[in-house]
């Protein structure tokens, strides 16, 4: 999750609405999903059933590629990396061995390299 001083309240509450999107998708048994705020670094990583438990830290430059990396190098290395962001942001040279979305929020959010799939978050 892009915690980085581009991303407004507005933009972080969409965030925060899309992780609470996961977590329904992925059901209410416990099952947990791992957040990682980031701006250039990642600040904290939470490991949530809720959007209350999400711990948010940053607010400096972007490097999104800094939470990828991160959330590959995860001993439980996930199948899947979302990142919520407001896409102004380096993205990796090459497609990570996972799959990879971009759920971009705000109108003028631009696009990503075209190997990555993208959503746009809008109100």
């Amino acid at each position: 999750m892009d915690t980085s001083g581009s991303m407004g309240d507005d933009e972080l509450a969409a965030a925060l609405g899309e992780v609470t999107g996961v977590l329904r998708e992925v059901g209410v048994r416990g099952n947990r999903v791992t957040v990682l705020a980031c701006d250039a670094d990642v600040h904290a990583v939470s490991r949530v059933t809720s959007t209350e438990q999400v711990t948010l830290g940053g607010g400096g430059g972007t490097d999104m590629r800094v939470g990828i990396d991160a959330a590959l190098a995860a001993r439980d290395r996930p199948g899947i990396v979302i990142v919520l962001t407001d896409g102004f942001t380096p993205w990796p040279a090459e497609t990570p061995s996972c799959r990879l979305i971009a759920a971009l929020i705000g109108a003028g959010a631009p696009r990503p390299p075209a190997w990555v799939e993208t959503v746009r978050v809008t109100d």
